[in-house]
Protein backbone atom coordinates (compact mmCIF):
# COMPACT_ATOMS: atom_id res chain seq x y z
CA UNK A 1 0.00 0.00 0.00
CA UNK A 2 0.93 3.68 -0.78
CA UNK A 3 1.63 6.56 2.05
CA UNK A 4 1.62 10.14 1.07
CA UNK A 5 5.39 11.27 2.94
CA UNK A 6 4.88 14.20 1.52
CA UNK A 7 1.93 16.40 0.36
CA UNK A 8 1.90 15.42 -3.63
CA UNK A 9 5.54 15.04 -3.55
CA UNK A 10 6.80 12.07 -2.26
CA UNK A 11 5.38 8.57 -1.75
CA UNK A 12 5.98 5.23 -0.13
CA UNK A 13 5.35 1.54 -0.47
CA UNK A 14 6.96 -0.58 2.31
CA UNK A 15 6.15 -4.15 0.18
CA UNK A 16 6.61 -3.19 -3.46
CA UNK A 17 6.95 -6.36 -5.09
CA UNK A 18 7.19 -9.67 -4.95
CA UNK A 19 9.59 -11.19 -2.05
CA UNK A 20 10.99 -14.00 -4.12
CA UNK A 21 11.19 -11.51 -6.96
CA UNK A 22 13.29 -9.26 -5.01
CA UNK A 23 15.76 -12.85 -4.41
CA UNK A 24 15.71 -13.12 -7.87
CA UNK A 25 17.28 -9.42 -8.70
CA UNK A 26 19.73 -9.97 -6.08
CA UNK A 27 20.75 -13.11 -7.40
CA UNK A 28 21.00 -11.57 -11.07
CA UNK A 29 22.40 -8.53 -10.17
CA UNK A 30 25.33 -10.89 -7.92
CA UNK A 31 26.71 -12.91 -11.19
CA UNK A 32 26.65 -9.60 -13.46
CA UNK A 33 29.35 -7.51 -14.47
CA UNK A 34 29.53 -3.83 -12.94
CA UNK A 35 30.54 -0.79 -13.98
CA UNK A 36 31.89 1.82 -11.55
CA UNK A 37 30.32 5.66 -12.92
CA UNK A 38 32.58 8.51 -10.62
CA UNK A 39 31.62 11.76 -11.39
CA UNK A 40 35.26 13.21 -11.63
CA UNK A 41 35.74 11.29 -14.83
CA UNK A 42 32.01 10.91 -16.10
CA UNK A 43 30.32 14.47 -15.00
CA UNK A 44 26.88 14.81 -14.43
CA UNK A 45 24.34 15.75 -17.14
CA UNK A 46 23.85 19.14 -15.84
CA UNK A 47 26.28 19.89 -13.20
CA UNK A 48 29.16 18.94 -11.82
CA UNK A 49 27.91 17.38 -8.10
CA UNK A 50 29.83 14.77 -7.22
CA UNK A 51 28.59 11.07 -7.62
CA UNK A 52 30.27 7.27 -6.97
CA UNK A 53 28.08 4.33 -7.68
CA UNK A 54 28.20 1.26 -9.44
CA UNK A 55 25.60 0.76 -12.57
CA UNK A 56 24.86 -3.18 -12.99
CA UNK A 57 25.07 -4.13 -16.45
CA UNK A 58 22.21 -7.01 -16.39
CA UNK A 59 19.23 -4.98 -18.34
CA UNK A 60 16.06 -5.26 -15.99
CA UNK A 61 14.15 -3.96 -19.24
CA UNK A 62 14.57 -7.04 -20.80
CA UNK A 63 13.48 -9.22 -17.84
CA UNK A 64 9.84 -9.08 -18.32
CA UNK A 65 8.44 -10.94 -15.44
CA UNK A 66 10.59 -8.72 -12.93
CA UNK A 67 9.87 -5.38 -15.23
CA UNK A 68 5.63 -6.45 -15.40
CA UNK A 69 5.53 -6.72 -11.40
CA UNK A 70 7.37 -3.36 -10.72
CA UNK A 71 5.49 -1.29 -13.58
CA UNK A 72 2.04 -3.21 -11.92
CA UNK A 73 2.92 -1.88 -8.57
CA UNK A 74 4.05 1.53 -9.41
CA UNK A 75 0.67 2.17 -11.21
CA UNK A 76 -0.74 1.47 -8.48
CA UNK A 77 0.01 5.27 -7.69
CA UNK A 78 1.43 6.71 -10.98
CA UNK A 79 -2.44 6.25 -12.60
CA UNK A 80 -3.61 8.44 -9.77
CA UNK A 81 -1.51 11.33 -9.73
CA UNK A 82 0.11 10.92 -13.08
CA UNK A 83 -0.94 8.53 -15.77
CA UNK A 84 -0.22 5.02 -15.87
CA UNK A 85 2.91 2.81 -17.76
CA UNK A 86 2.24 0.75 -20.06
CA UNK A 87 5.33 -1.90 -21.14
CA UNK A 88 4.97 -0.60 -24.99
CA UNK A 89 6.05 2.79 -22.91
CA UNK A 90 9.63 1.12 -22.05
CA UNK A 91 12.44 1.69 -24.23
CA UNK A 92 15.05 -1.67 -23.90
CA UNK A 93 17.90 0.51 -24.86
CA UNK A 94 16.83 3.46 -22.10
CA UNK A 95 18.91 2.95 -19.50
CA UNK A 96 17.44 5.73 -17.42
CA UNK A 97 13.85 4.32 -17.45
CA UNK A 98 14.48 0.96 -15.16
CA UNK A 99 17.89 0.53 -14.13
CA UNK A 100 20.04 -1.44 -11.18
CA UNK A 101 22.62 0.23 -9.48
CA UNK A 102 24.79 -0.55 -6.05
CA UNK A 103 27.16 1.07 -3.35
CA UNK A 104 30.63 0.17 -2.59
CA UNK A 105 30.97 1.18 1.65
CA UNK A 106 32.02 4.61 2.42
CA UNK A 107 33.11 5.27 -1.16
CA UNK A 108 29.83 5.85 -3.05
CA UNK A 109 27.59 8.76 -2.28
CA UNK A 110 25.88 11.21 -4.68
CA UNK A 111 25.99 14.65 -4.32
CA UNK A 112 23.16 17.62 -4.06
CA UNK A 113 21.04 17.54 -7.37
CA UNK A 114 18.12 17.35 -9.08
CA UNK A 115 17.18 16.40 -12.66
CA UNK A 116 15.74 17.87 -16.13
CA UNK A 117 11.76 17.10 -16.08
CA UNK A 118 12.51 17.95 -20.31
CA UNK A 119 14.89 14.53 -20.35
CA UNK A 120 13.65 12.31 -17.13
CA UNK A 121 9.85 12.97 -17.38
CA UNK A 122 8.09 14.27 -14.19
CA UNK A 123 9.03 11.36 -11.93
CA UNK A 124 11.66 8.85 -10.07
CA UNK A 125 11.31 5.74 -8.46
CA UNK A 126 13.95 3.67 -6.21
CA UNK A 127 13.24 0.32 -5.34
CA UNK A 128 15.43 -0.85 -2.27
CA UNK A 129 16.50 -4.60 -2.47
CA UNK A 130 18.38 -4.74 0.63
CA UNK A 131 18.57 -3.41 4.40
CA UNK A 132 21.29 -1.29 4.98
CA UNK A 133 23.52 1.58 7.96
CA UNK A 134 23.12 4.66 5.91
CA UNK A 135 22.41 5.59 2.40
CA UNK A 136 19.74 7.79 3.21
CA UNK A 137 18.08 9.57 0.05
CA UNK A 138 17.52 12.84 1.24
CA UNK A 139 15.55 15.86 0.38
CA UNK A 140 16.32 18.79 2.46
CA UNK A 141 14.63 21.92 3.71
CA UNK A 142 17.03 25.32 3.89
CA UNK A 143 18.81 23.85 7.47
CA UNK A 144 19.81 20.26 6.50
CA UNK A 145 21.02 22.14 2.64
CA UNK A 146 23.07 24.83 4.67
CA UNK A 147 24.59 21.82 7.07
CA UNK A 148 25.11 19.61 3.41
CA UNK A 149 27.35 22.47 2.10
CA UNK A 150 28.97 22.35 5.54
CA UNK A 151 30.26 18.89 5.07
CA UNK A 152 30.82 19.48 0.90
CA UNK A 153 31.30 22.99 0.68
CA UNK A 154 32.27 22.34 -2.85
CA UNK A 155 28.67 21.32 -3.86
CA UNK A 156 27.00 25.04 -2.61
CA UNK A 157 28.46 26.21 -6.25
CA UNK A 158 27.87 23.32 -8.05
CA UNK A 159 24.03 23.52 -6.93
CA UNK A 160 23.91 27.29 -7.47
CA UNK A 161 24.96 27.04 -11.33
CA UNK A 162 22.93 23.52 -11.26
CA UNK A 163 19.56 26.52 -10.43
CA UNK A 164 20.93 28.95 -12.68
CA UNK A 165 21.02 26.65 -15.81
CA UNK A 166 17.74 24.71 -15.10
CA UNK A 167 16.08 27.86 -14.34
CA UNK A 168 17.08 29.78 -17.84
CA UNK A 169 15.15 26.22 -19.32
CA UNK A 170 12.02 27.15 -16.78
CA UNK A 171 12.51 24.79 -14.08
CA UNK A 172 12.85 26.21 -10.88
CA UNK A 173 14.80 23.42 -8.81
CA UNK A 174 12.94 23.69 -5.31
CA UNK A 175 13.64 22.09 -1.34
CA UNK A 176 10.88 19.43 -0.40
CA UNK A 177 11.85 18.29 2.62
CA UNK A 178 12.86 17.64 5.57
CA UNK A 179 12.81 14.31 4.48
CA UNK A 180 15.56 10.93 5.01
CA UNK A 181 14.27 7.75 4.27
CA UNK A 182 16.80 4.48 4.65
CA UNK A 183 17.19 1.76 1.98
CA UNK A 184 14.96 -1.02 3.78
CA UNK A 185 14.49 -4.41 1.67
CA UNK A 186 11.60 -4.25 -0.44
CA UNK A 187 10.26 -0.96 -0.03
CA UNK A 188 10.07 1.89 -2.44
CA UNK A 189 9.91 5.59 -3.01
CA UNK A 190 8.11 7.36 -6.35
CA UNK A 191 9.19 11.24 -5.87
CA UNK A 192 8.45 14.07 -8.31
CA UNK A 193 11.30 15.31 -10.50
CA UNK A 194 12.55 18.90 -9.46
CA UNK A 195 13.63 18.82 -5.82
CA UNK A 196 16.67 18.92 -4.60
CA UNK A 197 17.88 15.73 -3.07
CA UNK A 198 21.37 13.85 -2.40
CA UNK A 199 22.12 10.63 -1.12
CA UNK A 200 24.65 9.13 1.65
CA UNK A 201 27.30 6.88 1.82
CA UNK A 202 26.45 3.78 3.78
CA UNK A 203 28.71 2.88 6.82
CA UNK A 204 28.94 -0.62 6.82
CA UNK A 205 28.13 -3.45 4.19
CA UNK A 206 30.23 -4.78 1.60
CA UNK A 207 30.90 -4.34 -2.68
CA UNK A 208 27.56 -4.11 -3.85
CA UNK A 209 26.05 -2.76 -0.88
CA UNK A 210 22.62 -0.95 -1.57
CA UNK A 211 20.92 -2.89 -4.35
CA UNK A 212 18.30 -0.94 -5.59
CA UNK A 213 15.91 -1.04 -8.82
CA UNK A 214 15.70 2.56 -10.09
CA UNK A 215 14.59 4.73 -12.72
CA UNK A 216 12.76 7.78 -14.44
CA UNK A 217 9.75 5.84 -16.08
CA UNK A 218 8.99 8.94 -18.33
CA UNK A 219 12.40 9.45 -19.47
CA UNK A 220 13.47 10.04 -23.01
CA UNK A 221 16.92 9.30 -24.78
CA UNK A 222 17.82 12.76 -25.16
CA UNK A 223 20.23 12.38 -22.28
CA UNK A 224 22.21 10.85 -25.15
CA UNK A 225 22.93 14.49 -26.25
CA UNK A 226 24.47 15.30 -23.17
CA UNK A 227 23.33 18.66 -21.62
CA UNK A 228 26.27 20.76 -20.24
Amino acid sequence: MWEELIDNEVWYNKNFIDDNLVDQVLEKIKNSETKNLDGDEQPHIISKSYYNYNHVKYNIREDKVVLEAVVNSLNEILSKIYKPLTLDMIDEKNVLQFTTKTFDPKKSIYNVHTERKDIYGDFVFINYLTNENGGELVLPNEIMLEDHFQHYPKERAHWENFCQKLSKDGQDPYLAGPLAIKPKRNTCVVMRVGSAHFVNPISEGSPGSRAVITGWPYANMSWKDKFN
